[in-house]
């Protein structure tokens, strides 16, 4: 086969195609990013917040497509656009959470369970809503035909399940709860003789993001094996 035919086989085309979708989702992670650390601390929020949930959301949700057979591409596909659409929606859901948690009043018990329940259920919806229609657009090159179809495709499911899932997450961030300090362990770290266990005395990071991981992984494999949707890998970051 000459080179002329190889290039254009249905094979090459395929490996091009790929690859330019994985180069235009780096730039869309990139864009976002840099909208999120841009807007969060407008708001209040740490600069890094959407990188630190983003990254865990996309994480949990590509072991668990991989556990489920997925392919590698497949899943560093459904992985980018889960980030890309929690730092493009994060900044938007930090700033209705500062705007309607505090008018429920939260002194008493009662007031902090009401405040739980709105964050996994009203301000959940709100979430879900805008999350997949920025996965619609990263994953349609910004084009907005069909979102509408996307949004309302297992809208109930995925607010439920994930609802759930993020419950005590939930309850604690709308309750003043939005760090957690982890204390004395070791995490694995690339030294020049290899990776090797690394000490770590303190690491604070926000309450979302350490749930991120393991809520992701489990709403993946709740899905009875099947494989997710471009758009329905776990990667629901409610803001803090």
């Amino acid at each position: 086969m000459s080179l002329e035919d190889k290039v254009q086989d249905k094979e090459s085309k395929g490996f091009m195609r790929k690859a330019g979708r994985i180069a235009w989702k780096l730039g869309m992670a990139a864009a976002t990013t840099a909208l999120s650390m841009y807007t969060l601390p407008l708001l209040g929020a740490s600069a890094t917040f959407g990188i630190w949930v983003g990254s865990a959301f996309a994480g949990g949700g590509a072991i668990a497509n991989l556990a489920k057979g997925e392919s590698v591409y497949n899943s560093i596909d459904k992985g980018l656009t889960t980030y890309s659409a929690v730092n493009a929606v994060i900044s938007p859901m930090v700033w209705l959470g500062n705007l309607t948690f505090p008018l429920i009043p939260n002194e008493e018990l009662s007031g902090k369970i009401l405040r739980g329940l709105y964050a996994s259920t009203l301000y959940h919806a709100a979430f879900v809503t805008q999350f997949k229609a920025a996965s619609h657009l990263t994953d349609n090159y910004l084009n907005p035909i069909g979102i509408t179809k996307t949004i309302g495709d297992g809208f109930g499911e995925t607010w439920f399940k994930v609802g759930l899932l993020f419950s005590p997450f939930y309850f604690m961030a709308s309750n003043g709860l939005t760090q957690i300090a982890f204390q004395n362990f070791y995490v694995p770290k690339l030294t020049p003789y290899g990776i090797e266990p690394h000490y770590v005395s303190r690491l604070v990071a926000p309450t979302f993001a350490v749930g991120a991981l393991p809520a992701s992984f489990l709403f993946g494999m709740w899905e009875n094996g099947k494989s997710a949707k471009p758009h329905g890998s776990m990667a629901y970051a409610p803001a803090h």
